[in-house]
């Protein structure tokens, strides 16, 4: 996407060589490299659940970041140098359901046959319902900022910072009733999903000391803490493999305006 699109472009850094930019066809790949070379190696609950010890599990993964993609409001950093995609935010328009439906992240776990990303995805679900967001704040759209990440090579350099601020930008455009959700083509297909469909909340399961910095500096709630002690995983508690660095996980969002 040029730099003259009035939506595409949402932040730049270090004298313009680095931006951020809505997640694009072009770009897709790259986003996914950054998700198997530094979320799933590096990220606190997938170090948890071993995801990289049993095959296929990551791959399952990457289906959670193609139907996020599909909402057109995901976020990527580029090297305008290398034109290397070195940070992403995938984000995901999520919906109230009745009781009898499904939420997007059931369906992807029930359709997920590896144990440790089901575990993982079933983690998610778990912070997701200990508090209602759709009540709590009274909406039926919610934008979730779903897997945050940065290459190892370019990480503590405010990247991730300004991931979220993107992802906050994109989120106020829409309440503004600004189109700026964008197509990303996949196999050959660039609908967007739940194109009418506008979030009037931004939330984030934070899983590390470092996002949890970042959400609170954006002015994000605190709603829900809570020990990976209290976790297990292959009969080992999350915090045996996470270690002593990252003690909890916090459930946070942000009322848009």
């Amino acid at each position: 996407m040029s730099k003259t699109s009035p939506y595409g472009i949402w932040n730049f850094l270090n004298n313009e060589t680095i931006v951020f930019e809505s997640l694009t066809g072009d770009t897709f790949e790259g986003a996914l490299n950054v998700i198997r070379k530094s979320f799933f190696v590096y990220e606190n609950v997938c170090k948890a659940v071993d995801l990289l010890s049993e095959s296929g599990a990551s791959k399952e993964l990457e289906e959670l970041c193609v139907d996020a993609a599909k909402d057109g409001v995901s976020v990527v950093a580029v090297d305008t140098n290398s034109k290397k995609v070195i940070g992403v935010a995938f984000n995901k328009i999520q919906l109230l359901k009745n009781s009898s439906e499904k939420s997007s992240f059931e369906i992807s776990r029930d359709n997920c046959k590896c144990k440790s990303s089901k575990a993982l995805i079933d983690f998610m679900i778990n912070i997701d319902s200990r508090i209602d967001l759709f009540n709590h704040y009274d909406t039926d759209c919610i934008f979730e900022i779903m897997f945050l990440a940065t290459l190892p090579s370019h990480q503590k350099c405010r990247i991730g910072e300004l991931l979220v601020a993107s992802s906050i930008k994109i989120a106020e455009e829409l309440i503004k009733g600004n189109p700026v959700k964008t197509p990303v083509t996949i196999n050959d297909v660039n609908i967007i999903e739940n194109q009418e469909k506008i979030p009037k909340v931004i939330s984030a399961i934070t899983t590390s000391n470092y996002s949890q910095k970042i959400m609170t500096k954006y002015g994000f709630e605190n709603l829900f803490s809570i020990s990976y002690d209290e976790f297990h995983f292959n009969k080992k508690v999350f915090s045996e493999k996470i270690g002593d660095e990252h003690r909890n996980c916090i459930l946070v969002a942000k009322k848009l305006s």
